[in-house]
């Protein structure tokens, strides 16, 4: 059996809110009222929003390196910029919720291998390691890029899931979950969903 019939894919988002959202389908103006709102909420996963402004120009940086990338190996986005998940359960994210998360499972096997990137961390991380070369974290197979499918499934049969080591270990500690980016619309998305 072909292992990515068997993975899930997982969308986390706060549970008062609709899952899907995203900031870019949002003027600039409204992305920085909602990321402002957003920064004065507890839990890890809004320290990233302490600096509006910054953030937003970092996101769109990075989703013009991420399609870039993706269309150059062959991917075929059918939108703008994807929408995120992680490759299986990701627990720093379930943590950084502070127990106000709500989730959202797709099978991989959903998707056709040209609707779907990968990043070995989160995108945005991954795509600011490539300027840190020489940390000690810095791992040269596979941060800073844009994996199809088949690379993410040899990636993973070389190194791993990230698992744990992120807690305890200095050298793996940007290696938090493995990033699934899912370049559909919403509503195509959510049919799949379990």
């Amino acid at each position: 059996m072909d292992p990515a019939e068997s993975w899930m894919l997982t969308h986390y988002h706060h549970k008062s809110q609709k899952p899907l959202q995203s900031l870019s389908a949002l003027t600039d103006r409204e992305a920085l009222k909602i990321m402002t709102a957003l920064g004065e909420k507890e839990g890890e996963v809004y320290r990233r929003f302490k600096q509006p402004q910054k953030y937003l120009q970092l996101r769109k940086k990075t989703e013009a390196w991420l399609r870039q990338e993706f269309v150059r190996k062959g991917g075929q986005p059918t939108t703008p910029y994807p929408h995120y998940f992680s490759l299986g359960p990701a627990p720093w994210i379930e943590e950084g919720y502070n127990s106000q998360s709500k989730a959202i499972y797709v099978p991989l096997s959903a998707f056709r291998p040209e609707h779907i990137s990968f990043t070995y961390p989160d995108s945005m991380v991954s795509c600011s390691l490539r300027n840190k070369q020489d940390k000690v974290f810095y791992q040269a197979d596979y941060h800073g890029q844009v994996f199809t499918l088949e690379e993410i499934l040899q990636i993973i049969s070389t190194f791993g899931m990230p698992g744990e080591a992120w807690r305890t270990d200095a050298t793996r500690k940007h290696d938090l979950f493995i990033e699934a980016q899912v370049w559909r619309e919403a509503s195509s998305i959510m049919l799949v969903c379990k």
